[in-house]
Order: C-alpha cells, then sequence, then structure tokens
C-alpha cells in the first residue's frame, strides 16, 4: 500500500509540472509551481549548412517538494525537432543554484530517438525592482542545451521572459537564437 501510494505521488507531481530548464526557480518552497511558455526563433546549421530559422515553442514547469528540491518537465518543439524533460533539481548546496538530472526524450527529423540521461546546473539572480537574469546548462550524452535569459515581475505571480538559446540535437544539428516568453508562479 506504502509503495502505491509513493508512486501515485511521484505519478501526480508529473502529470502536475508540464522546465525548470526555461526559467529556473531554484529556492522554491514545499508546493511552489511555476509554469510558463517560451518561443524561440532559432537558426538551424547541420553538417555547416544553414537551414534558416525554426520556430520552438517551449511549454515548462516545476514544483517545488520542499527541503531545497523539486521536479520539472520540460517540453519543446518545432516542425523537425522536439524533446521532453523529465527531472529532480536540487539547490541545497548553494542558494539561487540548482542541480539537476534527469531524462531527456529525444525525437528527431519526425523520428523518435533514445531516451538520452542529463546532468545540468541553473543559476538565478535577482537585480533588483523585479528583473533577475539566469541561466541554464544541461548536458546529455547525445545533446547539449544553454540558455540566458532575463525576466521582469509584472506581479509576484507573473513574469515576462527574454532569452538566448542554444541547442545542440542528436543528429548533428545546431539551434541557437532569441526568444520570449511568460511564467506563472502559484
Amino acid at each position: 500500500m506504502k509503495k502505491t501510494a509513493a508512486l501515485t505521488t511521484v505519478f501526480v507531481l508529473g502529470l502536475a509540472t508540464v522546465g525548470l530548464c526555461a526559467v529556473p526557480n531554484p529556492n522554491a518552497g514545499i508546493g511552489d509551481v511555476q509554469f510558463g511558455y517560451n518561443h524561440y526563433e532559432l537558426k538551424k546549421t547541420a553538417g555547416g549548412v544553414d537551414h534558416g530559422k525554426k520556430g520552438f515553442d517551449e511549454v515548462y514547469a516545476n514544483v517545488g517538494l520542499g527541503l531545497g528540491y523539486g521536479v520539472f518537465i520540460n517540453h519543446a518543439a518545432s516542425s523537425e525537432t522536439s524533446y521532453t524533460d523529465y527531472g529532480l533539481q536540487t539547490s541545497l548546496l548553494i542558494p539561487n543554484v540548482s542541480l539537476m538530472a534527469g531524462q531527456r526524450h529525444m525525437s528527431t527529423d519526425n523520428m523518435d530517438s533514445d531516451n538520452s540521461l542529463f546532468y545540468g546546473a541553473a543559476v538565478r539572480q535577482p537585480l533588483g525592482g523585479g528583473v533577475a537574469v539566469y541561466a541554464t546548462y544541461q548536458n546529455g550524452t547525445d545533446f547539449k542545451d544553454e540558455s540566458v535569459g532575463l525576466t521582469y515581475s509584472l506581479n509576484k505571480n507573473a513574469q515576462l521572459d527574454v532569452s538566448w538559446k542554444r541547442y545542440d540535437d542528436n543528429n548533428g544539428a545546431h539551434f541557437k537564437g532569441l526568444g520570449a516568453g511568460v511564467n506563472f508562479k502559484f
């Protein structure tokens, strides 16, 4: 019975989070939820050939579990490439810095590929006046994902986001460019 309750709790938390990877919240408390959306226009190059800009839509969320831990899910997709991350993050060691580990399922050129375990880090630093800067880095067997951004708080529960992203996928393609979005805290 305890095992069923624990698995149900993990499943519900997984469903409640649609990551951290987009706009990190390293200091999330127990039950804190962050949900957001970003749209990127990323220039794609593969084999040294420019393939033009590709629109990427990213939906992400995290839930604070307390004691400096949280779970997250992140989904990004373009017309050719998509990935979904599931993971655990902790900010126990250094305030405003989260270490993360998880699994990424990638689909490149509309074909599913293997899952890839990854590790990474996210840093977020408030600057004052509702402005904060952040950076994320994830590295897996078949990919690397980096972003640097700036958020502006509209109020205590909503933020605008502007960021630069670079994503190297499992098929040798490189994507980089700017994006913008909004995120909400509950």
